[in-house]
């Protein structure tokens, strides 16, 4: 019998969502809405909700228990943020909550994902220099 993973696409990426504040909850999923809206459901029955998507290598990507993500610093550049939503029973929109917007979220991750991964590229070189 295969282990398979159903979020898990066949390139080995999966989307992963996490709720915002302090007991959030996550879920992974073969489309973005889907993690979305599973990590809301297994959070909470109020809404609006607050989620973080990213596109990921599922092998290398996971939430730690305190909620925030966790990644390979070599695979950091394959890392795509998709967006900060607020999700409600029937809608989902990219946030513009003055705490966190949209555009705030992708240009924050997209530039600790970067400095992840271009510090590993460092310290690769400098090994083998």
């Amino acid at each position: 019998m295969t282990d398979t993973k159903d979020w898990v696409l066949p390139n080995g990426f999966t989307f992963l969502a996490s709720t915002a504040g302090l007991y959030g909850s996550w879920a992974k999923a073969t489309d973005p809405v889907t993690a979305a809206r599973d990590a809301a459901k297994a959070n909470s029955s109020s809404y609006p909700q607050w989620v973080s998507v990213w596109y990921v290598p599922d092998e290398t990507t996971s939430i730690t228990g305190m909620g925030g993500m966790s990644w390979l610093p070599e695979t950091a550049d394959k890392i795509v943020p998709i967006g900060f939503f607020e999700l409600k029973r029937s809608s989902m929109k990219p946030s513009r909550d003055p705490r966190l917007t949209h555009q705030e979220f992708i240009k924050n991750e997209l530039a600790q994902f970067e400095h992840s991964h271009k510090h590993w590229k460092e310290a690769q070189h400098d090994q083998n220099h």
